[in-house]
């Protein structure tokens, strides 16, 4: 009899193991795959002296493939100060003034404010070729990329608080723009350097939040840099992404070629999308 309790308490046991959840960087790389991604949703500010200069808001999907990110599809606008626009919208019912990119590889398509110029009539997207120009198109306002196991792994290692919620777990900690540049590629692409000196040890604090199967559902950063030309002053970064139906089925197309216009061939002088400053 007591050989018979003992086998069913280690069965017992390796089900409860069995059950347990992988590391978030193993569950990250589970939902690798053709067709299938998430929802994304950011909101950006930067304030100085205490008030809202810049926001920015941005939502869209991604896709994935086996490596990871394959294709990206967003709206976003953003302002200076902070929601007027968004106040306006909610009275109408309508976005005003956004812009949409459909990121791929090697491609991206824009449409909205600040492409209207380039494009011919009866043209509502523009369209870029080559892996140099979709660098910054495909930058959200978030400056830490979680899609890259290698970022998401450097986060968890420097969290200093961990805690279990019923929703999940919790953790907050910071890492400096330093490492994040070594580990992340998405950021060395939006960066003209390596940051140096005072600009590498730029701490950002980072509050995460994982669901029960250990993937991100909310990350929010916080950094701080000097102002260009007077080091006595400050720019604070605020970000806050959310991260919504992972493992749906995404599919992203390009628009129709009759509604696009080549970039190269309209000679387009182009606009920076508006990302929020880094470094």
């Amino acid at each position: 009899m007591a050989a018979a309790v003992l086998v069913g308490s280690v069965l017992c046991s390796g089900a409860a193991e069995a059950a347990a959840p992988p590391s978030p960087v193993t569950a990250l790389k589970r939902q690798f795959g053709e067709h299938v991604g998430l929802r994304v949703s950011d909101v950006g500010r930067v304030y100085r002296g205490g008030e809202a200069v810049v926001t920015i808001w941005r939502k869209g999907r991604v896709e994935f493939d086996a490596d990871g990110v394959y294709a990206t599809d967003t709206v976003g606008r953003t302002e200076a100060g902070r929601g007027a626009v968004k106040e306006l919208e909610n009275q109408l019912g309508q976005q005003l003034g956004s812009t949409r990119v459909i990121c791929f590889p090697n491609e991206a398509y824009l449409s909205g404010p600040g492409y209207e110029t380039w494009l011919p009539e009866g043209k509502t997207w523009l369209g870029l070729i080559g892996p140099a120009n979709i660098k910054q198109t495909a930058a959200l306002p978030q400056i830490v990329n979680i899609f890259e196991p290698a970022t998401l792994g450097t986060l968890l290692s420097h969290a200093s608080v961990r805690k279990k919620l019923r929703s999940g777990t919790f953790l907050q900690g910071a890492v400096t723009l330093r490492t994040l540049y070594k580990v992340s590629p998405s950021l060395r692409d939006r960066l003209a350097g390596p940051p140096k000196g005072r600009s590498g040890r730029i701490p950002v604090g980072f509050r995460l939040w994982l669901d029960p199967s250990n993937l991100a559902r909310r990350l929010s950063t916080t950094w701080r840099q000097p102002i260009s030309g007077d080091a006595r002053k400050y720019t604070t970064t605020v970000v806050d992404t959310r991260y919504t139906g992972w493992g749906s089925p995404v599919t992203l197309v390009p628009p129709p070629p009759e509604d696009t216009a080549d970039a190269g061939r309209v000679g387009a002088d182009l606009p920076e999308p508006a990302v929020l400053p880094i470094g």
